[in-house]
């Protein structure tokens, strides 16, 4: 991290008001999604029932959709690692445990992203956490795989999302985990990974932004390969995601400072109440939501990496395959510290 990036010693926060804010985050996270899970559009119960389906020794891809043990119009959409990490909490009431995971999930991201300043924690207050929370996604632990290696595994709950975020640091203990949970999971449940597949081809509206007509441009950032938020931010355009906010949040992590934080906050809230003030009764929400994503999520985080030298540590492989670039585009290695 370049030494301008670098927080204050009196802007860093002490261990036990990090822990006071984490708690009451968690607490408030974990009631808001206890409130809403009940309701049609939460995604926690899925992988709450598939989970316990899993324990009561039912294969969940193969049970049959709108029925007693799935009373859903659509199957099961999330893998088996998934499950695996839900069961700890099957067994509880599903607010009690959707409220208890999120609290957790929020509570570790308060406190992980608070080491290094308070103005970190604006992650929180975007459209992109709050609808996670809302709908009971999995982006919040997402992040926290990105920024602690030894929470790697969580990036195997929702792959796409997980192998992007995890480019952020390409640490190989996080990579190392979230390969362990997933062989776990096939141990578990040999054929899940076909009736995932299976069941996957029945999920619509989830479009890569790099390769359609409104997200191509994302590719721009390729004139930053070697900044690691500029890789975060490619990944994110190429896997196929749900532009409805949620799925966004590791986008945050682009933000190095106090200032570019905003940068990309304060987009983010406008585009989300333009898209909120727009609807009308019987419009497809979901997808109306797709270009204020990408003109108030993606944009700001595209801006942010191209204020940026080219500059990083990358492996020398790509050293030597790069190396007959123009200068423009080849960028150079970090002195000291990494891009």
């Amino acid at each position: 991290m370049p030494e301008r990036d670098l927080p204050a010693v009196t802007d860093i926060p002490s261990r036990r008001s990090r822990a006071q804010i984490a708690v009451l985050i968690g607490v408030a996270a974990g009631l808001f999604t206890a409130w809403n899970v009940l309701g049609e559009n939460s995604d926690f119960r899925a992988w709450w029932q598939g989970s316990r389906l899993l324990i009561a020794g039912v294969d969940p891809y193969l049970v049959p959709v709108a029925s007693a043990q799935w009373p859903w119009s659509t199957p099961l959409f999330y893998p088996a690692p998934a499950l695996l990490m839900a069961a700890p909490f099957a067994a509880l009431p599903l607010p009690v445990a959707a409220g208890i995971f999120f609290a957790l999930a929020a509570g570790a991201l308060a406190w992980t992203l608070s080491a290094h300043g308070w103005w970190r924690l604006w992650l929180l207050g975007t459209p992109s956490f709050i609808m996670a929370v809302e709908v009971g996604q999995w982006s919040p632990a997402i992040c926290l795989a990105a920024l602690v290696p030894s929470l790697g595994w969580l990036a195997a709950a929702k792959p796409n999302l997980g192998a992007a975020a995890l480019m952020l640091r390409l640490s190989p203990r996080a990579i190392a985990l979230a390969v362990a949970i997933t062989v776990a999971s096939v141990a578990v449940l040999p054929a899940w990974p076909v009736e995932w597949m299976a069941n996957l081809a029945r999920l619509e509206s989830h479009p890569a932004p790099l390769f359609t007509p409104a997200g191509c441009w994302l590719a721009v950032a390729l004139l930053r390969w070697r900044c690691r938020e500029a890789r975060l931010l490619l990944a994110m355009a190429v896997v196929p995601q749900l532009l409805f906010f949620a799925d966004q949040l590791p986008l945050y992590l682009v933000a190095r400072t106090r200032r570019e934080a905003m940068l990309q906050v304060a987009p983010a809230l406008i585009a989300f109440l333009l898209w909120f003030v727009q609807l009308q009764p019987g419009d497809r929400y979901v997808i109306a939501a797709a270009p204020y994503v990408l003109a108030g999520v993606y944009l700001p985080a595209l801006l942010v990496v191209l204020s940026r030298p080219n500059v990083g540590t990358v492996p020398p492989w790509l050293e030597r395959l790069t190396a007959r670039l123009p200068a423009v585009l080849r960028g150079r290695p970090a002195v000291a510290v990494s891009c």
